[in-house]
């Protein structure tokens, strides 16, 4: 038995990272998954709906291989493992993190798709929260999070949305997850 969900987010991708998201119907998804309209909508009440679940599933993905590679949760190991989590994840999936990386965006102006804003507030309010704690215990660098955040994850971003024309990522994962550890870390000199 197929999972006729699934079946519709796996059809919807591709069309959204060729259209994007204004650009795709829900006709457009609807004959590209055999489903009906009214399974579409079921399912996700609409675009908006349709779109969101495929973030948070790129979401869950990232996070997933995030906790996969951590060992411990020292301020390193979860900066390092975060990084490498997301290259992993965005090379390996790059039709999804281009459509991830829309929706980031979009969400900021796009009312429809508030949860999605939602979700990053509190991800990096939480994180704002780990890291504070990080620089009370002198581990990383006192600077503000967004700063910080800028630097352990804006380096990685950019990579990712110039390497589609390559095929061996090794080399740029490793010195990104590097660089973004070196970028926080508490000087002690």
């Amino acid at each position: 038995m197929t999972n006729r969900r699934q079946d519709i987010l796996d059809a919807a991708l591709p069309i959204f990272v060729e259209k994007g998201y204004i650009g795709t119907t829900i006709a457009d998804i609807r004959k590209a998954s055999g489903a009906t309209t009214g399974s579409i909508y079921h399912f996700f009440s609409g675009k908006p709906g349709l779109a969101i679940a495929l973030w948070k599933d790129a979401n869950a993905l990232w996070i997933s291989r995030a906790e996969a590679r951590r060992q411990s949760r020292t301020p390193k190991e979860m900066v390092t493992t975060t990084v490498r989590g997301l290259m992993e994840w965005a090379t390996a999936n790059r039709n999804l993190f281009l459509f991830f990386e829309e929706l980031r965006i979009r969400a900021h102006s796009d009312p429809e798709l508030r949860p999605i804003l939602d979700e990053i507030i509190h991800t990096h309010e939480a994180a704002a929260e780990i890291y504070r704690v990080w620089v009370a215990q002198g581990q990383v660098r006192d600077i503000e999070w967004p700063i910080a955040s800028a630097l352990i994850v804006g380096p990685a971003y950019d990579y990712l949305r110039k390497c589609g024309h390559m095929s061996d990522h090794s080399v740029a994962i490793d010195m990104l997850v590097e660089n973004a550890w070196n970028s926080v870390i508490r000087d002690t000199n």
